[in-house]
């Protein structure tokens, strides 16, 4: 069964600094609840075909690789799992004027079928909210710290 989950945050901050900070993987695990690892797997670091990967400890270990499908300066990331746990997620900015940046998330997840799949779900689904405010807030305050 297929989960979305869509969110939005406005970050007191010009496009081009919060695009930077989230283009970067390497402050990801700063930022995203859960994630415990990012390691790249291609010498390219960003844009399409960068490809890493990633576990996000969600009251389970999900792990996954992923690659990116999609990216457009200041305008959007989009990864797409390639192994592992199926999940796309897309990043969207917006320019709001006055360096103000809004910033939307589209998540799409996939968890395994049968009995582990539904063991899977009952771990991770109250830790959705959670994660989701967590991720927000720190994504604004990491940057407007900057």
């Amino acid at each position: 069964m297929s989960n979305v989950v869509e969110q939005y945050v406005e970050i007191d901050a010009p496009i081009s600094k919060v695009f930077a900070y989230v283009d970067d993987f390497s402050t990801t695990k700063d930022w995203m609840y859960g994630l415990s690892k990012i390691d790249p797997v291609t010498d390219q670091l960003r844009g399409v075909g960068a490809e890493y990967d990633g576990v996000m400890k969600v009251g389970v270990a999900l792990k996954s690789r992923i690659h990116c499908t999609g990216w457009e300066q200041d305008r959007l990331i989009e990864m797409t799992s390639v192994k592992g746990i199926k999940n796309t997620q897309r990043w969207t900015f917006t320019d709001l004027g006055e360096e103000r940046t809004r910033v939307d998330a589209w998540i799409e997840y996939t968890l395994p079928g049968g009995p582990a799949g539904k063991a899977i779900e009952k771990a991770v689904q109250p830790v959705v909210e959670i994660a989701i405010r967590h991720t927000k807030a720190s994504l604004a305050r990491n940057i407007e710290a900057l």
